[in-house]
């Protein structure tokens, strides 16, 4: 079964669910695998997809590089 819905901050579902990765089981399930082979943490994966997703529209992202750190920063 595939990892609970943990959009960190950006807890806004909407930005993810019509991608296939959150939408479909069998690819949660694969992503799951993935990030527990290369040992990231779902959340940040995820993190990192609405992130950019909820400041795709923006023609400059102030500020992004440093939460892109701040987000990637939680991985061991």
């Amino acid at each position: 079964m595939p990892e609970s819905n943990d959009y960190g901050e950006y807890g806004d579902e909407s930005l993810l669910t019509d991608l296939p990765l959150w939408a479909d089981d069998d690819a949660r399930i694969r992503l799951s695998h993935v990030c527990s082979l290369h040992k990231i943490p779902v959340d940040v994966i995820t993190e990192l997809v609405a992130l950019q997703r909820e400041r795709q529209h923006q023609e400059r992202a102030a500020g992004i590089f440093a939460r892109f750190e701040e987000i990637l920063g939680r991985i061991d």
